[in-house]
């Protein structure tokens, strides 16, 4: 059925996978090593390459209008997520005029915008692109909609930039309970999202996070991504290290915050 209802807008905060990894072949290695029989060898330059937004145009639902860039509806319209009775898709509603930041109610943010479970005009974004994000925010909010007399929550297929926290992914403490810190995207933005369960090596996505102290890292070979340990990558080393059944090296990618590296078999 496709009648329109008026939804709810609710978030769940997920690390998305277009934008939180990128293969996991190092480059330039250039950092100097420490560590001896079998202590983790840390190198602090294993990746040097500029940050790549994903192309988060192409990643939004194929439809009449495009989420992202805003094509396909008039001048006087936006595409906005719409509420069917079992399902949520793109269409061109009347443009409001709330600016990112702003306070709002439904409909009430310009093109390209949408009004949150907070009542912020946050900006849409599609497969984990931050190139369309404000200063300090990251493309990590996935958009659940919901009849006010409905009960389950249907996913719409497209997300919000939301702030930055400059959490610390290697200290437990840094979240509230519940919430581990997470690498976002690749220029290394950092996040408190609800604690994932996916171990060491597992098979990692958007709605799979990896457990605490963990990273979502696409595999080199494009063949899907994997939960890969954040290790402490600082002269001299320090905990938290690199167990010698999750790689011997320590490194610091360009997608990893100061200070952090991933666990890694080779360089």
């Amino acid at each position: 059925m496709t009648k329109r209802l008026n939804g709810q807008a609710s978030l769940l905060s997920s690390l998305l996978l277009a934008c939180a990894c990128s293969t996991g072949t190092s480059s330039n290695t250039t950092g100097d090593s420490v560590g001896s029989n079998g202590a983790t060898i840390i190198f602090f330059d294993a990746g040097s390459s500029t940050p790549v937004a994903p192309d988060g145009a192409s990643s939004c639902p194929v439809a009449t209008c495009n989420y992202q860039t805003q094509q396909g509806c008039a001048s006087a319209q936006m595409c906005h997520p719409v509420l069917n009775t079992d399902s949520v898709s793109p269409a061109c509603v009347t443009a409001g005029t709330r600016a990112a930041g702003e306070t709002c109610t439904w409909e009430q943010c310009q093109p390209g915008l949408f009004c949150t479970a907070e009542g912020r005009c946050r900006n849409l974004c599609c497969g984990g692109d931050w190139s369309v994000c404000q200063i300090n925010e990251s493309c990590t909010g996935a958009i659940l909609l919901q009849a006010p007399d409905a009960g389950t929550a249907v996913p719409a297929g497209v997300s919000v930039c939301e702030p930055l926290d400059n959490c610390d992914v290697l200290d437990p403490t840094s979240c509230p309970a519940g919430k581990s810190c997470y690498v976002v995207d690749s220029r290394a933005g950092t996040r408190c999202l609800t604690s994932g369960t996916v171990a060491f090596n597992g098979a990692c996505s958007a709605t799979k996070l990896c457990a605490a102290g963990l990273t979502c890292v696409q595999n080199s070979q494009g063949s899907g991504s994997a939960c890969r340990r954040l290790c402490r990558a600082v002269p001299g080393g320090g905990p938290p290290s690199c167990p010698q059944s999750e790689g011997r090296y320590c490194a610091h990618f360009v997608r990893d915050p100061a200070g952090v590296g991933e666990c890694t078999p080779t360089i």
